[in-house]
């Protein structure tokens, strides 16, 4: 019995973990500053997403050039960021901004917060006495009416009643720090949240990722 609960417990923390892999032959000793590209994405709901990352990043002590300067600066130097970024497209980044790595991600899926409606139905049984009308002799020759009783009667009856409820909405984030000198990928994390707002959605999800990210860091660095 406690080894079943043992393995239930190790099953839903790891379920609930985000998705992550760090480059076992990368030194992230030499990673000073991160630079924040715009996220790929597709819903209004989510503009802004990657800001949520700078916000945890710079929290757990990094160097982090925000999005809006780090397109501002590519701008003046007519250098492009949409769709793939080549090696040398990633190494002219790091010149320019001094940036060690890149966090490039996107919002994977995204499905809206919606209200449905459904009908719950309850039966309910109302029970009432039957009586019958009848005549009584007094004893001085007059009758009186009464009544007298039969039995029960019993009525059956189904209650319908709408009934609405709300599903949260559902966001997926992949994020990964891309070398500026290689353009390789020396961490990924993936991970879907709920939440009323796809926005807080998107903040745990931001939270999480980035805190498993320096649990590894911290986990490697225990090891050497």
């Amino acid at each position: 019995m406690k080894k079943c609960a043992a393995f239930l417990a190790a099953f839903l923390l790891w379920a609930c973990a985000p998705k992550t892999v760090l480059s076992p032959s990368y030194d992230f000793s030499q990673m000073d500053r991160i630079g924040i590209m715009a996220f790929s994405n597709a819903w209004a709901d989510l503009n802004g997403v990657e800001n949520l990352f700078a916000k945890y990043l710079i929290r757990s002590g990094f160097k982090v050039v925000e999005r809006a300067q780090l397109e501002s600066i590519l701008r003046e130097h007519n250098i492009s960021v949409s769709g793939y970024l080549s090696p040398d497209t990633t190494r002219e980044i790091g010149r320019i901004l001094g940036v060690d790595v890149l966090l490039i991600g996107e919002v994977s899926s995204y499905t809206p917060a919606r209200t449905e409606l459904t009908l719950t139905s309850s039966r309910r049984t109302e029970s009432r006495p039957v009586m019958r009308q009848d005549v009584m002799r007094m004893p001085d020759g007059t009758y009186v009416g009464y009544q007298r009783p039969m039995g029960t009667q019993y009525t059956n009856s189904v209650d319908v009643r709408p009934t609405q409820y709300t599903i949260d909405a559902k966001v997926a984030l992949i994020a990964k720090l891309v070398d500026v000198e290689t353009a390789e990928i020396v961490w990924i994390g993936s991970d879907s949240e709920e939440s009323s707002l796809p926005l807080d959605a998107a903040d745990y999800l931001a939270r999480k990722l980035v805190k498993s990210f320096t649990k590894e860091l911290a986990k490697r660095e225990k090891q050497k």
